[in-house]
């Protein structure tokens, strides 16, 4: 039997990151974590507290924790040199920050796959560059980056994680689902993409020794998980058995309030715009750059769309 790939999961203890490190365990990979300081492990208070808990569990289910970050080129050398994989889930605010951490991965000359803290719509595909605030710009550097390094990767495109946006049925200042009037962006027939941060993990880890996704992007579009905000607001009146108020906001309104509200308090409305009116989750199709995963992996179970809206009901 072929020994499993060592995986190394840098911002492990981010919402992503855990999912990636628990997903990595049940596919029996041996599995590392880099976490920023161990001392949290022994020395436990009521500040870090959920980070203990955390970390004591990622013991209990055999995960190896390490010393580092990007901070410290040294740990990175060190941490990388014991894995054959590593996959990166630091926020993307931090994108830029990689780079120390793909030195390292160059230095060692032992990582047969990198997946870099993506997650999102491909960054060389959205129509909104120059209003994102270098937000897919600095991914797409992170790309190219990798790519003049040589370093073997898959950028995983999942689109919008489902506790993004979804958790308000698409409504910028609400926590839940409206329930009397909802606001819907452009025509309303627009397609995004929602998948769950446990099914990114999934896919993500099914793609880690596979060849038919070497320096490739894993495109995440499950059935049942692309959805127009029409479509969202008949699962959510079918699920409540009531109809909604309907009010449209057109493209040239959002783009007005886009304009009029200060950064970061816009970007909501700046990437319901990407995917709601322009489009950028789904108008393309996956050309020999990419490749889907559900149709590499059908024997993934995700969650639908539907039933994340069950929860919220």
């Amino acid at each position: 039997m072929e020994e499993k790939s060592k995986v190394l999961v840098v911002g492990a203890t981010g919402k992503l990151g855990r999912e990636l490190v628990m997903a990595s365990v049940a596919a029996s990979h041996p599995t590392y974590a880099l976490v920023r300081d161990l001392s949290i492990v022994s020395s436990p208070s009521s500040s870090n507290s959920d980070k203990w808990v955390l970390l004591q569990s990622f013991l209990s289910h055999g995960v190896h924790l390490l010393q580092g970050s990007f901070d410290d080129y040294e740990s990175l050398i060190e941490a990388v040199k014991q894995v054959d994989v590593v996959i990166c889930a630091v926020p993307s605010k931090n994108a830029l920050e990689q780079k120390p951490l793909i030195r390292a991965i160059k230095e060692s000359g032992c990582i047969k796959r990198f997946i870099p803290s993506e997650f999102g719509a491909d960054p060389t595909k959205v129509q909104i560059l120059g209003m994102d605030y270098d937000f897919y710009e600095k991914k797409a550097e992170m790309r190219q980056f990798i790519e003049s390094e040589g370093i073997p990767h898959t950028y995983i495109s999942c689109n919008f994680l489902m506790r993004y946006l979804l958790p308000s049925l698409v409504q910028p200042g609400l926590d839940s689902p409206p329930r009397d009037e909802i606001k819907i962006f452009g025509d309303g027939n627009t397609k995004a993409i929602f998948v769950k941060d446990c099914d990114v993990a999934k896919f993500s880890l099914c793609a880690i020794d596979d060849p038919r996704t070497l320096n490739k992007t894993l495109y995440l579009r499950p059935p049942g998980n692309i959805c127009s905000m029409h479509e969202l607001v008949d699962m959510w009146e079918h699920k409540i058995r009531k109809a909604l108020r309907k009010t449209y906001i057109s493209k040239e309104e959002l783009l007005k309030a886009i304009n009029g509200t200060p950064y970061p308090k816009n970007m909501d409305m700046i990437f319901i715009y990407s995917a709601f009116v322009k489009g950028d989750n789904t108008y393309f199709d996956i050309d020999s750059s990419g490749v889907e995963a559900t149709h590499l992996y059908p024997h993934v179970r995700y969650t639908t769309v539907s039933q994340y809206l069950d929860t919220l009901v």
